[in-house]
């Protein structure tokens, strides 16, 4: 038996007061990030209580880090590394992972295979290092075939070598039931047989109990309609998703006498549950409550604030419309003074219950204020050089050159006449764009390599290991290949290149996964000036540039990570 402890759901819509602008001034200021920086409390749990800490994953997809160009890249399997090994320095720790650990869920393409074989087998390497206990089994994870499928996974409805029964094991005095099932589809898509999952979760989760599980846990790649049914049929404490989810899941949805949690996708955001358990007077477990945290406090409290702004300002509307529905605007002015009253009632710091059993959960954003674990930094490195040696070999010239077609010509070509646009060229990070990725050792990832360099994938452009004299995004890369250009000295007519560039072209690369603050007025500012489009930068006008945006972005970010740290 569970029950849900402290908060409570809110509509979207409430009031603002004057007593609350205090707090929407501080948080609208800061971001919703700044609740990391409240203290945390720390309650010992006393009276022969036990604690456990639970740190899950789920829909990892192979990605040991995420793409540096972001101002807050969030991931990296060696930060992660030193969080849960923090953990496990000071209390017991149980490592889960839902699924989808292994390969992109949504396929492979044929010439990223081999490349994302090495790094599925690092991940599962890395995770059965930290002491992983148990994981899912979702469709990223069969990618690679059966033979790939390591270690082996939870899943009570199939059978095989790649696959195991659920188990009680004994973690920080606590008998823990882990189980796992796997979604039919995803089987058969893989050849494999499974039966019905939530009815194999009854079964096992009833198994378990009668082996002296205190808690169950299930992994399970499932979406959230399946594991509510779950929650409902079995006797589980906790779901682990594993279908990857690009922001996670910040509170646990409370399901029957069960709680599912989601972490983000890609290392993001990693899950932590911190389990406080204390027997009853007959010696048995007795319910567990979701005790919040001082996160969730914080976010709470910023909820009722917008949402009291909100309702207030349809209250100040409706009061003023003739043929306003009175009863319908009274039962709103009885839900606005009720949050009023909730909001006066919130208390100024977290307090974990001082009786029963309760957990804590929240999801630890993976950013580069985390310390990398050494140890795994460096095998990540030998393994870029690895991957580069493989995409190498296998890599493949782009097609040459045609009679009569466009090609590129590179940066020297158009230098020999447009002096001062290149004078001016060097100085924009464009020009730097190569340098990033040897200094980085990802001039051979297949994954970066397109965004540095020029005519990626066109004729007469290039490939991997086929960049010479294309490095850096080039002259070409915005106007476009420019052989006849060259060839005819400038005389071309009509123009085979062009002057103005299109958002469309930008956002190739400046994308929200590689360019988070990209900004296409503010980033053309940076790359038009004296010598480069002098007229249009002047036409732009004063604004902030790409450069300021990205700065701002960062400090914000080093700022959210300092606070995390000190949080945490």
């Amino acid at each position: 038996m569970h029950t849900s402890f402290f908060f409570h759901p809110t509509s979207p819509s409430r009031r603002f007061t004057g007593f609350l602008k205090g707090s929407l001034v501080l948080f609208a200021a800061f971001g919703l990030e700044t609740i990391w920086a409240l203290p945390a409390v720390a309650a010992p749990p006393g009276n022969g209580a036990k604690e456990l800490s639970i740190f899950y994953t789920g829909g990892i997809q192979g990605t040991l880090e995420p793409c540096g160009c972001n101002s807050d890249p969030l991931g990296g399997i060696d930060r992660y590394a030193t969080e849960v090994r923090a953990a496990q320095r000071k209390t017991a720790v149980l490592v889960l992972d839902g699924g989808n650990t292994l390969f992109a869920a949504t396929g492979l393409a044929p010439q990223k295979l081999a490349a994302a074989k090495l790094k599925a087998r690092f991940v599962a390497e890395r995770l059965t290092a930290l002491g992983l206990a148990g994981a899912g089994v979702g469709a990223g994870d069969l990618a690679g075939g059966l033979s790939e499928l390591r270690p082996a996974r939870l899943a009570a409805n199939t059978s095989g070598p790649q696959f195991r029964a659920g188990e009680v094991q004994r973690i920080g005095g606590i008998s823990v039931g882990l189980m796992g099932v796997i979604d039919t589809e995803t089987a058969s898509g893989a050849g494999l047989t499974a039966s019905e999952p939530v009815a194999a979760a009854e079964r096992e989760a009833k198994r378990l109990r009668a082996l002296g599980a205190e808690i169950v846990i299930a992994v399970a790649a499932v979406d959230r309609p399946t594991a509510r049914k779950i929650a409902r049929k079995a006797d589980v404490d906790f779901i682990v998703l594993g279908l990857p989810s690009e922001s996670g899941m910040t509170a646990a949805d409370h399901v029957g006498n069960t709680f599912i949690v989601s972490a983000a996708a890609e290392l993001q955001k990693a899950g932590r549950l911190d389990l406080v358990l204390r027997t009853q007077a007959n010696g048995k477990l007795g319910p567990i409550i979701d005790a919040g945290s001082q996160e969730a406090l914080a976010a709470h409290r910023l909820d009722l604030t917008r949402s009291l702004a909100t309702l207030g300002q349809q209250l100040d509307q409706w009061k003023k419309q003739s043929g306003a529905d009175v009863a319908f605007v009274a039962g709103k002015q009885r839900e606005y003074d009720a949050m009023v009253s909730e909001h006066k009632l919130l208390p100024a710091q977290w307090a974990p219950p001082a009786t029963g059993s309760y957990f804590t959960n929240r999801l630890i954003p993976i950013r580069r204020a985390i310390p990398q674990d050494k140890q795994v930094t460096q095998s990540m490195r030998s393994l870029d050089k690895a991957i580069g040696k493989l995409n190498l070999a296998a890599a493949v010239a782009p097609p040459k050159a045609e009679a009569g077609r466009l090609h590129y010509v590179g940066d020297q070509s158009c230098g020999k006449c447009h002096k001062q646009e290149m004078k001016f060229w060097k100085t924009t990070v464009h020009a730097q764009a190569w340098r990033t990725l040897v200094d980085g050792g990802k001039q051979a990832d297949l994954e970066c390599v397109g965004c540095h360099v020029t005519g990626y994938g066109h004729v007469g452009g290039t490939s991997l290991g086929f960049t010479q004299k294309l490095e850096s995004v080039q002259c070409e890369v915005c106007h476009g290949p420019g052989s006849q250009h060259v060839a005819e000295e400038g005389l071309d007519e009509p123009a085979t290149v062009h002057t103005e560039t299109p958002e469309t072209v930008c956002v190739q690369c400046h994308n929200e996964k590689h360019s988070d603050t990209f900004n296409y007025p503010a980033y053309l500012r940076d790359i038009l000036g004296l010598g480069h489009g002098a007229k249009a930068r002047q036409k732009l006008g004063d604004g902030p540039t790409g450069g300021q945006l990205r700065k701002a972005a960062m400090a914000k970010a080093l700022a959210a990570g300092k606070a995390q740290r000190k949080g945490l």
